[in-house]
C-alpha cells in the first residue's frame, strides 16, 4: 500500500491512533503536536507534512513535519521508512533532516541517499524520559516564579543562548517570537534569585501529560542546582494541577542534563536519532 498523506490534521491524529501503542513516547509526541497545530494552525501557505503507511505485511509508520523542520517519523518499520523517503524527496528535496530510533532513521537515510545523494550526519542522539513523582531535591537559594511580560528581554536571549549552544537547526533569531508568546501562554518559568537565573518551558501533550523542554541556566549560575530545583517545582506545579506524567527529552552526549533529570524522577523510556542531511 503506498504512503497516505492527510489533508486534514484531524484524520491524521485518528489514524494515528491505532499505532500509538508501540510505546508512551510515541504517544506524548503525537499529543504534543496536536496541541501545537491547535494552538498555531498551519498559514495557507504551510501545508505541514502529516502521512501514514500501513502495508499487507504488517509494516507501519507515521512521519509529520512543519515548517523546515527534520521529519519525524514514529512507530516507523524499514519498509515505512523507505516509503516516506520516496514521498518526501518529490516535494522537499532539501529536507534539513530525520528523527526517530536508529534503524528507521538508517532505512530513511539509506533511501535518501539513494534517491538525492545526499549524505547524513548525527546532530543528536536523545533520550525519551517520563516522570509521574518528584523525588526531594535541594532547595537553593532563589524561588521559581511565571515569566512575566518584564522578562521578555531575557527570556529572548536566553532562549537564543539555549538555541546556539544545544546545537539545534533552529534560527536564534527565532526567539524573538517564541519567548513572547511562551510569556503570554503561561508556559515559561524563571528561576528568580535577586535576577533571573534559569528558565525551563513546558508544553501542553494532551489532557494527562505535558512536555518539558528547553532547560537553560546562565553560565555564571550553572552547578548550583538551579536547574535542578526549577525542573523539579515546575514538574511539582504540572502534577499538582492534574498532570498525571511530565514527558522530556536529553541529548544523551550531556551527562549533567542526564543525571540532573534523574534526581528529580524521571526515568529513561527510549532513544531516538536525529540525523542531518547534508551535500556532500
Amino acid at each position: 500500500m503506498a504512503v497516505t498523506r492527510h489533508g486534514d490534521p484531524q484524520a491524521f491524529f485518528a489514524a494515528a491512533a491505532r499505532m500509538v501503542a508501540r510505546g508512551v513516547a510515541t504517544a506524548t509526541v503525537l499529543a504534543s503536536w496536536r496541541d501545537w497545530i491547535a494552538r498555531e494552525p498551519p498559514e495557507p501557505d504551510e501545508a505541514p507534512y502529516l502521512a501514514t503507511y500501513v502495508d499487507d505485511a504488517g509494516a507501519a509508520g507515521l512521519a509529520f513535519r512543519r515548517r523546515d523542520y527534520a521529519v519525524r517519523i514514529e512507530n516507523s518499520d524499514d519498509a515505512a521508512a523507505v516509503a516516506f523517503a520516496r514521498d518526501i524527496e518529490a516535494d522537499w528535496p532539501q529536507l534539513q533532516g530525520v528523527v526517530g530510533t536508529l534503524d528507521a532513521c538508517a532505512a530513511f537515510a539509506r533511501a535518501w541517499h539513494g534517491l538525492t545523494g545526499r549524505a547524513h550526519a548525527l546532530r543528536f542522539h536523545l533520550r525519551s524520559h517520563v516522570l509521574t513523582e518528584v523525588n526531594p531535591v535541594p532547595n537553593p537559594s532563589g524561588t521559581m516564579r511565571a515569566a512575566t511580560e518584564a522578562d521578555v528581554f531575557w527570556v529572548i536571549a536566553a532562549l537564543a543562548a539555549f538555541i546556539v549552544e544545544a546545537g539545534l537547526p533552529d534560527e536564534p533569531t527565532g526567539a524573538a517570537e517564541l519567548a513572547p508568546r511562551g510569556i503570554e501562554r503561561d508556559e515559561i518559568r524563571i528561576w528568580d534569585d535577586g535576577g533571573p537565573l534559569a528558565f525551563a518551558r513546558w508544553t501542553p501533550a494532551g489532557m494527562d501529560t505535558a512536555r518539558i523542554g528547553p532547560v537553560w541556566t546562565t553560565r555564571h549560575a550553572r552547578r548550583r542546582g538551579f536547574a535542578t530545583a526549577l525542573v523539579a517545582a515546575l514538574s511539582r506545579e504540572l502534577l499538582v494541577a492534574g498532570r498525571r506524567e511530565i514527558a522530556l527529552d536529553t541529548d544523551v552526549a550531556n551527562p549533567t542534563s542526564n543525571s540532573v533529570y534523574a534526581r528529580v524522577g524521571f526515568r529513561p523510556l527510549c532513544d531516538f536519532y536525529h540525523y542531518d542531511f547534508i551535500d556532500r
